[in-house]
């Protein structure tokens, strides 16, 4: 776990203190590598996915529903995930499960309050659709990006009301 103010782990490491005594050892931190990973996919991801569902939502034919699109998007994001903690647990599919299961029935309460977030996030998705559907890309870009960072904007002000 990370502790707040833990700065970085060993000189050259890479890393920014989450991996414990695996930043000291030889090799250095072995999660950065997941996380530029990551990275560049949801890059990758985001560049891509306003200009895919523009072209498939506009062209003739007949139209797939956007809550069949968002559901297999979960999945595969989903199964993403479930790759990387494989490979974070270096291949081992039953520590994988095991780690899924304690994080998901063990904390039973965090899950439950992360449901309402996420019913709210398929809604939001299923959303885009229809706006993509209707909006030049550009202009749907441009207005996703500016809810994006109002809703960051609204964030940190509440934390920071929360504090102070």
């Amino acid at each position: 776990r990370r502790l707040a103010g833990r700065g970085r782990s060993g000189a050259g490491s890479g890393c920014d203190g989450g991996c414990g005594s695996a930043a000291l050892q030889p090799g250095g931190c072995h999660h950065a590598w997941l996380r530029g990973a990551s990275l560049a996919v949801l890059v990758l991801q985001n560049a891509s996915l306003v200009l895919s569902i523009r072209y498939v939502r506009t062209r003739p034919g007949q139209r797939f529903r956007p809550s069949t699109a968002v559901v297999m998007a979960e999945v595969l994001k989903g199964g993403a995930g479930f790759l990387l903690l494989v490979l974070q647990h270096r291949g081992s599919v039953r520590q994988a499960l095991g780690t899924l299961q304690g994080a998901l029935w063990g904390q039973a309460g965090d899950t439950l309050r992360l449901a309402v977030p996420s019913l709210i996030y398929t809604l939001q998705n299923n959303l885009q659709y229809v706006a993509i559907s209707n909006l030049p890309a550009a202009t749907f870009q441009v207005g996703n990006g500016t809810g994006a960072a109002g809703n960051g904007g609204n964030g940190a002000m509440g934390v920071m009301g929360a504090m102070g």
